[in-house]
């Protein structure tokens, strides 16, 4: 099973099967599972987001060490958000504290940036498990396939064998660890 891990609008299901997806993580939460992504300045704010007890799997886009410390070790979070506004929070202390909880890491390639792909996919061979590429559609065109993100994956370095695992199984594992919702 194909697993879109992140779309904005579930009106492009169609086109999500269409390209080889199977089921996807929808952020409007009209079809497929439902997510929400949080931004998150401090801890005090995911505190305060899940009191309001959601029933969807919770994704965090950290902007200090405080908020990605916490939505590491919070098993309540499903997966950390990585872009360019908080790359310079992953340290080896938070890297190491990510292998640790086993925590899935998400790229959103609608912001896509080489740089950040980059460390990603050099961080996924020591410290990330679950590295996880998310289109983030909300129009069909702004779907990536799997395959384009596997050769997305392969021009920045990646092994082949790498980026396969990672785009077919990853979202598999992610859905596996959350099953609660």
């Amino acid at each position: 099973m194909l697993i879109e891990t992140c779309v904005l609008n579930s009106k492009i299901f169609d086109v999500l099967k269409t390209v080889g997806y199977d089921y996807f993580l929808s952020e409007d939460g009209l079809m497929g599972q439902k997510r929400i992504t949080i931004t998150a300045k401090n801890s005090e704010s995911i505190i305060n987001f899940l009191k309001t007890n959601p029933k969807a799997l919770v994704f965090v886009k950290p902007l200090s060490i405080d908020a990605l410390k916490y939505a590491i070790t919070n098993n309540k979070i499903s997966a950390i958000v990585l872009s360019l506004d908080n790359l310079h929070l992953f340290k080896k202390t938070m890297l190491n504290l990510i292998r640790q909880y086993d925590k899935p890491v998400e790229v959103q390639l609608r912001d896509f940036n080489s740089f950040v792909l980059r460390k990603i996919i050099v961080w996924s061979y020591k410290w990330i498990s679950y590295p996880l590429f998310s289109s983030c559609a909300s129009n069909f065109d702004e779907i990536w396939p799997p395959l384009s993100k596997v050769d997305l994956l392969v021009i920045h370095g990646a092994d082949e064998e790498e980026a396969i695992k990672w785009i077919y199984f990853s979202p598999q594992k992610l859905i596996s660890k959350n099953e609660h919702f």
